[in-house]
Parts: C-alpha cells; sequence; structure tokens
C-alpha cells in the first residue's frame, strides 16, 4: 500500500515541476543549535491553514482545510500520515527540497525548556505500561487557536506546548528502519505529552491513539538540515 502511495506521490512531483520557485516555508525558519553541534532549521510555528491551502490549490493535496478555516493564522489539523506526505512533496518541490519532519529527539529538544517532570507511573508491570500515565498527562482542549498563541521557546520555536500536537518522522513501534520503515503502523507525535498515532488517523477524538492519552489535534512543523 506505502509503495503505491509512494508511486502517486512521485507522479505529483513530476507533474509540480513546473511550479515557481517559492522558498516562503524556508525562509521564514529558525536556526537551532542541536546537541551534536549540527544547525537544524525549525518553522517557527506549525502548518498553517493557509500554507495547506496553497498545496491544495496547487492539486497537490487532496485533503484541505474548510473554507471558514482558511482566513485565519491558525494551525492547519486534521491531517493524517498520507496528508503529511502530500504537503511535504509539495512543499519540497517548491523550495527546493531538504523540508522534512523532526525526529522524536529532535523535537525533545526544541523542546527542552518546556519539559515538565512526568508523573510517577500508575502501574509497574511492562505489560500496562501503555496506561501507565492514561489521565495523568496534560491535553489542552478547546478550539484550535491562533499561530503564535501559546508563547515560543528562548530558540523562538512556539507553540510546542500548544493544543496541536506535530507529527514526527519517528516509528512507534520498533523494528522498522531502513527499508522497512515503509511498512510502519503508527508515528510518534508531540505536544503536551508524547503519543503514538496510526498512520491513518486524522481524529484522535475518534479513537484510535495507539498509547496513552488521545491528543487534541493532530498537526504539523516543517524542519531542515541546514
Amino acid at each position: 500500500m506505502r509503495s503505491v502511495f509512494a508511486i502517486a506521490v512521485g507522479a505529483l512531483i513530476l507533474s509540480w515541476a513546473g511550479l515557481p520557485h517559492d522558498n516562503t516555508l524556508r525562509e521564514s525558519m529558525i536556526r537551532v543549535k542541536m546537541p551534536d553541534g549540527h544547525v537544524l532549521l525549525v518553522s517557527p510555528v506549525e502548518v498553517t491553514t493557509a500554507d495547506w491551502r496553497r498545496c491544495v490549490q496547487d492539486k497537490a493535496c487532496t485533503h484541505g482545510p474548510k473554507a471558514n478555516d482558511i482566513a485565519v493564522r491558525q494551525p492547519m489539523t486534521g491531517v493524517n500520515w498520507f496528508d503529511v506526505n502530500e504537503f511535504l512533496a509539495w512543499a519540497n518541490t517548491r523550495a527546493g527540497g531538504n523540508l522534512r519532519l523532526p525526529m522524536r529527539q529532535e523535537w525533545r529538544w526544541l523542546n527542552r525548556s518546556l519539559e515538565k517532570p512526568r508523573p510517577a507511573p500508575l502501574f509497574t508491570d511492562p505489560r500496562l505500561s501503555w496506561a501507565a500515565a492514561y489521565g495523568q498527562e496534560e491535553s489542552p482542549g478547546g478550539p484550535v487557536r491562533p499561530s503564535g498563541a501559546f508563547g515560543a521557546t528562548p530558540d523562538g520555536v512556539a507553540d510546542l506546548s500548544g493544543n496541536v500536537w506535530e507529527w514526527t518522522a519517528s516509528c512507534a513501534v520498533s523494528g522498522f528502519d531502513g527499508q522497512a520503515a515503509n511498512d510502519c503502523p503508527a508515528y510518534v507525535v508531540e505536544g503536551a505529552h508524547e503519543a503514538e498515532i496510526p498512520i491513518f488517523l486524522r481524529n484522535p477524538a475518534a479513537g484510535g491513539c495507539a498509547t496513552g492519552t488521545p491528543p487534541t489535534y493532530l498537526g504539523v512543523r516543517l524542519v531542515s538540515d541546514e
């Protein structure tokens, strides 16, 4: 299934080759020094509904925001793994490549100034680890708020503690590395707490969260290696 999806994305990339070069997404990125010394370029806010609408208008994204969301500078939400990869393919074609999702450890480093001590687990039995923090994790609710509403880290990265969780490129299941990564069934999403989400899920409230307290909304933030 994933290989068919990859072929479809490849065909779309060829059809977008004639689009004008657009560095808007890359030019706004912030330089953040990582623990190993290399610099990661990070979008200061999550991908907005306006960003996503441009992808839909170019017929590169098949799933788009509702009309009443487009005028507001707020994070695009309700997107699954396949939606995100359509957007990434389009963004890379427009911006010249190298845009990607953060890995779990990269995201946690970006969030280092906001991390809070984790509560003691409810269970010590490793068979119940998936539910050991259930109900103890913070899950900011309410409507999606405008970009920047949750403040920023000292690096200038905003909304890491907001009510939108961000897809990462880290598979939630061990053993899906290298070529097998194409078959990963669920990925880590990061926000007020860490969760694991199946690739098809757009709305965590509908069920389907792989572990822990379900996130409030699912969105995406772009990074790039300098």
